[in-house]
């Protein structure tokens, strides 16, 4: 497969939710159940995180066919040129089966992304708190002879207890997890209907459960068992140099420490996972704020 044709048919979906949204907290509250359903860390958009990522797609990784925004009705970012020809903003209803809307668990949303119409047969999947850091190009997911590379495993296991175990535990590995998935379409049903118990478990939850599959724990374990002819698990000594994780917390010295650490490093691929709690320390999110507007300081033309 050679960088011309990659270049032609790879486009990128992100997952995102306005958390501030007072009409989608009505209705996270009208079917929550339980506090942690009310989790903040899993809708609050403290720093306008997706509004970056787009930035560091145009500057890093321009050769992305098209993006694709998937969210819940009627929200889009108010920040976002919805004209742009390069960005589509689909939601879940247009994609979803009538039961399934709406939920608020994102391995259900994420099992229905290669639904998305128009969409190319490999794609690269991004949350929108995955930002790219420095230039990247198509072979940082194919190897020389066109096999998927997949990023996340300690040593290319294929282990079935890496997605789910007896104990109802989710075994996590996030510090080399949360990195980008390239996607093939064919793969990502092919995965569900190889486990189709563990995706309707996760579709008969509205919320995130602790016995929910993790799609992208299960993609990466059905690629690398039943695709093995055709994928490639990276090297973790190698995906260390290129790929950063860091939970952003209230530990203000911590965070002055990593955000100059993030600033030499300068990965290829990082994610700002946000572990503040209920009471976000503003001291720290005004570090991160001054980080990616010191890193991204150029507006992106998909910003209105």
């Amino acid at each position: 497969m050679s960088k011309t044709e990659l270049n032609k048919s790879i486009d990128l979906v992100y997952t995102w939710v306005d958390g501030n949204d007072l009409e989608y907290q009505k209705l996270v509250n009208k079917y929550s159940e339980k506090p942690l359903d009310l989790n903040p860390e899993r809708y609050r958009d403290l720093f306008q995180l997706m509004k970056y990522s787009l930035r560091s797609v145009e500057k890093f990784a321009s050769w992305i066919n098209h993006i694709y925004i998937f969210t819940c009705r009627p929200q889009k970012p108010d920040w976002l040129n919805i004209d742009h020809p390069k960005i589509s903003v689909i939601h879940h209803d247009e994609v979803f089966e009538e039961q399934d809307v709406p939920t608020f668990n994102y391995n259900v949303i994420e099992s229905y992304i290669h639904k998305i119409p128009g969409l190319s047969e490999d794609f690269i999947y991004l949350n929108d708190d995955f930002l790219f850091g420095s230039e990247v190009f198509p072979e940082d997911f194919y190897t020389k002879d066109g096999k998927v590379l997949i990023h996340g495993t300690l040593f290319g296991e294929n282990l079935s207890w890496r997605i789910y175990n007896k104990k109802n535990d989710i075994v996590g590995l996030g510090l080399i997890e949360h990195s980008p998935l390239l996607i093939r379409k064919e793969w990502w049903q092919g995965m569900q209907d190889v486990r189709p118990e563990l995706i309707e478990e996760i579709k008969s939850h509205k919320f995130r459960e602790g016995t929910d599959v993790m799609t992208y724990k299960l993609y990466r374990w059905y690629t690398l068992k039943y695709q093995s002819a055709h994928s490639k698990a990276i090297k973790l000594s190698e995906l260390l140099k290129i790929h950063a994780f860091h939970k952003i917390t209230n530990n203000l010295r911590k965070q002055q420490r990593v955000f100059k650490w993030l600033e030499k490093k300068q990965p290829k691929f990082y994610c700002l996972n946000d572990d503040q709690g209920n009471d976000p320390n503003l001291n720290v999110v005004e570090i991160v704020q001054n980080f990616l507007a010191g890193y991204y300081p150029e507006k992106s033309e998909f910003e209105r």
